[in-house]
């Protein structure tokens, strides 16, 4: 077996513009990655709740196929995208995961829309009842992970829209609440949270979480605690990988506190050990320039890294978006409100946006694998986009292998976290460019790899390497 040209690269991959070394102008630099503000999905709701103080299912028939932009959500938690132009958001009240296609409609991936459960699968991600999802991580190549706290499961969607469980914790004390999921590239290791029923006194629940864990998962252990109760997680909220440092880093709403006393980024150092990577509340409100440790920023709630090491942070109560620099110092990048449900956010805008409070209650960020930075805000819901200028720089440290045995490997260095599309042709001549996969580019380096364990059905096999869309 032989193979022809086997990687063909586009000429729109240029590089990106050199990092700072000084980084004394790392969030003026910043706004030259990214471009203006879209609304992907979300009208105003006159309320969100019912009158017994459930939430509102907005979800109907008609909701099926929609402009998303002219779609009601229902108490949205996060919102993830694929390489291919796909978001997915936890729509936690209508008991689904929704999908926005590249051509703006919505979509039902996974859940019935009526919380319950009706088995672990393997079946369609439609068929299968869920119940308040509220976490979410999304794979480039489509691969979906999702948090179903209301029947204690983590949940895996493949590209063939199939559902099965991965995790289903026995925990009978889990509060049907987690927000938190993170998976790591291999699917080897899983990092979630979850909180504890409420305490009941004389016999009524005094309606407070009783603390909550952090857990892991992998498939020789299964399940493991990584942070007791005891350390002092009340609300946890989003949680990501730091790629320099390799910790993960957790963050604490602590909604419940009536003292604020347990709010704040944290570094996990090991089984129960964490640092406080944001300040606590006797300290500053957060301004520009300060120190992110020497800040209160009230109910941080989503972070998503960056290749370097810097971050996005909300703050769920303080309203706003942040970017964390790599020195640790903060950057108002979106102004928001801790309060009311409120959205002047319109299309077209360039951050940094800070001269008044454009949307309330931010929810989670997260990192496009074409390095767009989406946002989930309000109690009405709403799905925001800050579009990334450039396209990821062309990849180095390209390998090709061949081996009968496994298929062909391809290894090159890209950039962290951003995607790369993979297509093969049998020629050149009336190329038929057929999709294999997406890979994001790994911690710390870039580094990324693909196996093709097809045989050609020619002579020759040409692949390229495609940013994400």
């Amino acid at each position: 077996m032989t193979t022809g040209l086997p990687l063909y690269l586009l000429a729109s991959l240029v590089p990106l513009f050199a990092l700072s070394t000084a980084r004394a102008g790392e969030f003026e630099e910043l706004s030259s990655h990214f471009d203006t503000t879209r609304t992907l999905a979300g009208v105003h709701h006159p309320t969100t709740t019912n009158p017994d103080g459930t939430a509102i299912n907005f979800w109907s028939a008609e909701s099926e196929g929609a402009l998303a932009k002219s779609t009601g959500l229902s108490n949205p938690h996060i919102a993830a995208a694929d390489a291919y132009g796909n978001v997915y958001i936890a729509d936690k009240s209508s008991h689904a995961i929704l999908k926005i296609t590249p051509d703006g409609r919505i979509h039902t991936f996974a859940g019935t829309h009526e919380a319950g459960f009706n088995g672990d699968g393997p079946a369609p991600a439609t068929q299968l009842e869920i119940a308040s999802p509220n976490g979410l991580f999304v794979f480039p190549n489509g691969i979906v992970y999702l948090l179903d706290p209301g029947n204690h499961r983590i949940r895996r969607v493949d590209t063939n829209g199939i559902m099965t469980t991965v995790v289903n914790d026995p925990e009978p004390n889990w509060h049907p609440s987690g927000r938190a999921l993170w998976v790591r590239p291999d699917e080897g290791l899983i990092y979630y949270t979850h909180e504890f029923k409420p305490l009941v006194v004389d016999g009524v629940p005094n309606n407070f979480a009783d603390g909550a864990v952090v857990k892991q998962w992998t498939p020789a252990k299964g399940i493991e605690l990584v942070c007791r109760k005891a350390v002092g997680f009340r609300n946890p909220a989003n949680l990501a990988v730091n790629p320099v440092d390799g910790h993960l880093y957790v963050c604490d709403r602590a909604e419940e506190d009536v003292f604020k006393e347990a709010t704040g980024v944290f570094r996990i150092d090991g089984p129960d050990q964490r640092t406080r990577m944001t300040g606590n509340v006797e300290q500053v409100p957060p301004a520009d320039g300060q120190a992110a440790l020497e800040s209160f920023i009230e109910g941080p709630r989503g972070i998503a890294f960056r290749a370097d090491g810097s971050y996005f942070l909300c703050g769920h109560r303080n309203g706003s978006v942040w970017f964390v620099d790599t020195q640790g110092i903060l950057h108002q990048y979106l102004r928001g409100r801790g309060n009311k449900d409120i959205y002047s956010l319109t299309d077209g805008l360039h951050p940094p946006l800070v001269d008044l409070d454009y949307f309330s209650q931010p929810r989670a960020v997260t990192l496009a694998p074409n390095g767009n930075l989406i946002v989930v805000a309000n109690d009405s819901g709403y799905v925001f986009q800050v579009a990334a200028t450039t396209p990821p720089p062309p990849v180095t440290n390209v390998q090709v292998t061949v081996d009968p045995r496994e298929g062909t490997r391809l290894s090159w260095t890209g950039v962290f976290g951003r995607g790369y599309r993979i297509e093969r042709a049998s020629d050149l001549v009336t190329p038929h460019w057929q999709p294999l996969d997406a890979v994001a580019g790994g911690a710390p380096d870039g580094a990324a790899f693909f196996v093709d364990p097809t045989p050609p059905t020619k002579p020759a096999s040409f692949y390229r390497l495609l940013p994400a869309q």
